[in-house]
C-alpha cells in the first residue's frame, strides 16, 4: 500500500479545495492508497511551517508527501522529506518557480501542472522536464447543475426579465472581475435590465461591488453566498446565468473554466495564455482582447444576439470539458504518478489524447 501525505495550507482556492477532495482521505484513488490530509496554519494540524517541518521529521508519516503550495514545499524540504509531488495552487509566481528549482537540486520533487503556461514557465526558469508533468484538473459532473432555476434567479434578486451574466470563479486581482462590472456599465445604458452575479468568493468580491457602485450600477451586482446567506457551490449558481465571463488576464486556476464549460452556457471571455489553453473563438466561446471593456460589452451583445452561436459554442464547450477536464482522468494520473514517485524510479505520466467526442466533432 502507498502512503500519500497532502499538506496543504488551511485555506486554499477552490482548484485545490477540489483536488483534495478528489485525492485525499475518503477520496477516489482506492484501496492501493493510504491517502490522508494535513493542514497548515491556525486551526491545522500544524500551526506553521517550522512546526510543520518537525512533525513531518519526527513522524515519517508517508511514502510520498504532495505539497500543495510553496509553503508546504518548503516544510517537506526542510523535513528531509525524501519523495515529493509538488503542486503550484495558483499562478506559480517567478518567485515560486525558482524556489521549485533550487529544491529540486537537494530533494526528490515532481512537479504538477495544470496547465500547459504553468509547465512553460518551469521549464523556462530551468526545472527538469522529467520532473514537470502536465494533469488538468478534473471536474465532477455530477455536480454541474445546467436546467434554469427561476427561483434560485429570485432568491438572488433578479426579475424574470433580467439578463445575468455570470463572471466565474472566486474574485481575485487576477481573476479581473473588476473588467465585468466595467462592461456591465457600459450594457446597461443600452440594456437596463442587465445584471452581474458574482460568486462572493476571493479577496476583491467588495472591491468589485464598490467599483460597479462608482460606475452607478452597484445595484445590478450581486454577490451569491452573501446574498443567500449561506455556501455556495459554484455549480449550484449557472441556473441563474444566462452568459458565463471570463476576463482572467492572467494566469488563474483553470477548474471554474471548466466547470463553466461543462455547464453548457454560453461563454464570452477575454483572451490570455492560460484561457486560449481551453476556448477557442466562435468555437467554443467569443473572444474579446483583455482590458478592453467595450470591446468586451460588444461581444456580450453580438453572443445576446446570436442564438446559433449560443448553441453552437455551448454545445462544444461542454464536449472539450468531457474529453479533457474528467475527474477519472485527473485520479488516475494521479494514481501513476504516485505509484512511480514511490517506486524512485522514472516518472512518465502520458498526456490524454481526444476521446470520440471530439472525434465525432472533427477536432480529433
Amino acid at each position: 500500500m502507498t502512503r500519500v501525505l497532502h499538506l496543504a495550507p488551511v485555506d486554499v482556492d477552490f482548484e485545490t479545495h477540489r483536488a483534495l477532495g478528489a485525492l485525499g482521505a475518503g477520496g477516489l484513488l482506492g484501496g492501493e492508497f493510504d491517502a490522508r490530509t494535513a493542514r497548515m496554519g491556525r486551526g491545522g494540524d500544524w500551526r506553521g511551517l517550522p512546526s510543520a517541518a518537525w512533525g513531518l521529521r519526527r513522524t515519517n508519516p508517508a511514502d510520498v508527501v504532495h505539497a500543495w503550495g510553496p509553503r508546504a514545499l518548503t516544510a517537506a524540504a526542510l523535513a528531509g522529506v525524501g519523495r515529493i509531488v509538488y503542486s503550484p495552487m495558483g499562478a506559480a509566481s517567478p518567485r515560486a518557480v525558482n524556489w521549485l528549482r533550487a529544491v529540486s537540486g537537494h530533494r526528490d520533487v515532481h512537479a504538477v501542472c495544470p496547465t500547459v503556461t504553468i509547465r512553460r514557465a518551469m521549464l523556462g526558469a530551468g526545472v527538469e522536464p522529467a520532473r514537470c508533468h502536465l494533469i488538468r484538473p478534473g471536474v465532477d459532473f455530477a455536480k454541474v447543475k445546467r436546467r434554469r432555476d427561476p427561483a434560485l434567479r429570485a432568491a438572488l434578486g433578479f426579475a424574470p426579465g433580467d439578463e445575468v451574466l455570470f463572471a466565474v470563479g472566486e474574485s481575485t486581482r487576477a481573476a479581473g472581475h473588476a473588467l465585468a462590472a466595467w462592461a456591465l456599465g457600459l450594457l446597461h445604458r443600452l440594456h437596463p435590465q442587465t445584471r452581474l452575479l458574482l460568486w462572493g468568493r476571493g479577496d476583491h468580491a467588495d472591491a468589485v461591488e464598490r467599483f460597479a457602485g462608482q460606475m452607478l450600477v452597484g445595484n445590478a451586482v450581486r454577490l451569491a453566498e452573501q446574498r443567500l446567506g449561506r455556501t455556495v457551490e459554484l455549480e449550484e449558481l449557472f441556473p441563474a446565468a444566462d452568459t458565463l465571463l471570463v476576463t482572467a488576464g492572467e494566469i488563474v486556476p483553470t477548474l471554474p473554466v471548466a466547470v463553466a464549460m461543462a455547464a453548457a452556457l454560453p461563454i464570452v471571455a477575454t483572451v490570455s495564455s492560460t484561457i486560449g489553453e481551453l476556448l477557442e473563438d466562435r468555437h467554443t466561446a467569443l473572444l474579446a482582447p483583455p482590458h478592453a471593456p467595450r470591446l468586451l460589452a460588444q461581444r456580450i451583445l453580438e453572443m445576446r444576439d446570436r442564438k446559433d452561436l449560443q448553441w453552437s459554442t455551448a454545445d462544444m464547450a461542454r464536449v472539450e470539458a468531457y474529453e479533457f477536464f474528467a475527474q477519472s482522468r485527473f485520479v488516475n494520473q494521479h494514481r501513476q504518478l504516485y505509484r512511480q514517485v514511490a517506486a524512485g524510479g522514472p516518472v512518465e505520466i502520458p498526456e490524454i489524447g481526444p476521446g470520440a467526442g471530439l472525434r465525432f466533432h472533427g477536432r480529433g
